[in-house]
């Protein structure tokens, strides 16, 4: 059998040569538009279940807001944030294409791939951070079966930020979850249905155990009587700077929402984004709290790691609590499985094909992001000293905005959806924009002119994150505590602006150009393809067991 590196090549509806698009990176076609709105509905309750969004609240009341301040901001922010992905999910619904490749309409073709390459780092970076909290939950799992396992010698240096039990976890989780991420595009959405039963059982029991080990009260607990410490401009900036952190958290689905609304079997299919995301996000906050705040009766402390609460349940040494452990912690391995295909790798795949689509597709991405994102990022030693690398990655939102705001500006004000499909496809079409640098200037200086103000305050808190001080003024701090909103909105009206009085003539149409024709016929004719293929081998199978009769 021969082995070609070259990736499995349907003709393509649009492009001329095989490193300009694949299968995957094609418009989806008709055939493959699987998901309606109950399949958004369980990617969300994939993605929502999640132990960081379980400790969403955390940070919020270490800095002097109250639980319901806390509670305010994530509802705020997520009920923000869905509405965005709802609208600027309408696009991949519509068009059915991907990000990298909507990019490509307001960036022009070679600045798309710096957008392009800015998402695909992040959500290769956030693959190998739950990686390394999927290893935590297997070593948890691991300890439950064998509790001898807590005992293995450790070899590795104190440094590393983890230790030889904990390898064993990482690695074995790294293995689990490979299979996972080969679940095809059109079927992954059963994984999510399951997981979405799976995870609130696994969260709610965690909640329930910990409240009835506290005695069903929770009016004793710091954390629900603690009143907000600060005041004034203090607080309304702590809870402007707490909003920014909600916005920053689902930032690069924002963004890029259009890799999932592509499957969308119909563009309505995904507008229950704008009330699910809001809902389940609040609900796993809250439970977050509550949890928290029943801890510290029934342990002594105030834990906001469920992984640390299902540890715990085995220091009473009895077969019971090490089942519960175990059940808990494989659980947790599930919704982290989950979190990975949803908001990281499926994203990084799309991302990947845009720079090489002869070589590389949607599966072949994903196993490509797995391997760089858990071991070519060491993210086990990048937790170890976690403050200054979570204050990047919390910052990154400063330059996820302005993309976002944009591309949606370009699609919606600007064009009106009178968009080129093909054109898209196509390295010398109307997008452009520059014969020799093939960029749109309006974007790059739109681009610009979001994120430049809220960059010292970014530069600030990342050093702040690492207990050292700046002189940026208390102003540019201010600024980066709405720089999600701050860059979102600034880029936006300069996008718009700079196209309404120095208009790109060239790519304005009067009508949408979204090929459906072409893609429907290219999509039947390779269905009968792969039909008649299954025939003839199902013919010659009927032959050879007949001579072998």
């Amino acid at each position: 059998m021969h082995f070609s590196w070259e990736v499995r090549q349907e003709e393509s509806s649009f492009a001329k040569t095989k490193s300009a698009s694949n299968a995957d990176f094609d418009p989806i076609p008709p055939s493959k538009r699987t998901w309606n709105w109950g399949a958004y509905v369980a990617y969300w309750m994939a993605d929502a279940w999640a132990v960081s969004n379980w400790e969403v609240a955390s940070s919020m009341i270490a800095v002097g807001l109250s639980w319901k301040m806390a509670i305010g901001a994530c509802v705020l922010g997520n009920t923000i944030m869905g509405l965005v992905i709802t609208v600027n999910g309408r696009m991949g619904a519509t068009l059915h294409t991907p990000f990298p490749v909507l990019s490509r309409m307001p960036f022009g073709y070679y600045f798309s791939y710096f957008v392009v390459l800015s998402r695909c780092v992040l959500a290769i970076v956030w693959l190998g951070v739950q990686t390394t909290t999927g290893g935590q939950c297997m070593t948890v799992l691991l300890t439950a079966i064998w509790p001898s396992f807590k005992n293995i010698p450790n070899h590795i240096p104190e440094d590393e930020g983890i230790t030889s039990a904990g390898m064993i976890g990482f690695f074995l989780y790294f293995l689990l979850q490979l299979p996972f991420l080969c679940i095809p595009y059109t079927k992954v959405q059963y994984f999510f249905a399951f997981k979405s039963i799976i995870a609130p059982i696994i969260f709610f029991a965690i909640f329930g155990d910990t409240l009835h080990k506290a005695g069903g009260n929770l009016d004793n607990s710091s954390v629900i009587n603690q009143g907000t410490k600060v005041s004034g401009s203090v607080l309304a900036w702590a809870f402007f700077a707490n909003l920014n952190g909600v916005l920053g958290n689902y930032a690069t689905l924002g963004l890029n929402i259009a890799d999932f609304s592509r499957y969308a079997n119909k563009p309505s299919a995904q507008n229950v984004q704008a009330i699910v995301i809001p809902i389940i996000f609040t609900i796993v906050g809250l439970l977050g709290i509550f949890t928290a705040a029943a801890a510290e009766s029934a342990y002594g402390e105030i834990l906001w790691n469920p992984i640390d609460i299902i540890g715990l349940w085995m220091e009473s040494g009895s077969h019971g609590g090490r089942a519960a452990a175990a059940f808990g912690a494989i659980g947790l391995i599930i919704v982290t499985i989950g979190i990975n295909i949803s908001a990281n790798s499926i994203s990084a795949a799309n991302d990947l094909m845009a720079f090489a689509p002869k070589y590389i597709n949607i599966r072949r991405g994903q196993l490509l992001a797995a391997f760089i994102g858990s071991w070519g990022f060491v993210p086990w030693k990048i937790l170890a000293s976690a403050a200054k690398f979570l204050a990047f990655l919390g910052g990154y939102t400063i330059f996820l905005g302005p993309m976002t705001s944009i591309l949606m500006c370009d699609y919606f004000i600007v064009r009106r959806g009178n968009v080129s499909v093909p054109d898209m496809y196509d390295f010398h079409g109307m997008y452009r924009y520059h014969p020799k640098f093939g960029t749109n200037w309006r974007a790059v200086v739109a681009f610009i002119i979001g994120c430049i103000p809220p960059l010292p305050g970014f530069v600030n808190n990342i050093v702040v994150a690492g207990h050292g001080t700046t002189g940026v003024s208390i102003g540019g701090q201010r600024i980066f505590s709405i720089g999600y909103l701050y860059s979102f909105v600034a880029a936006g009206v300069f996008y718009w602006a700079f196209n309404h009085f120095f208009p790109h003539t060239e790519s304005i149409m009067d009508h949408a150009e979204t090929g459906e024709e072409i893609i429907a016929a290219q999509d039947a004719k390779n269905v009968e393809k792969k039909q008649a293929a299954r025939e003839a081998g199902r013919r010659s199978s009927i032959v050879a067991r007949a001579f072998e009769v």
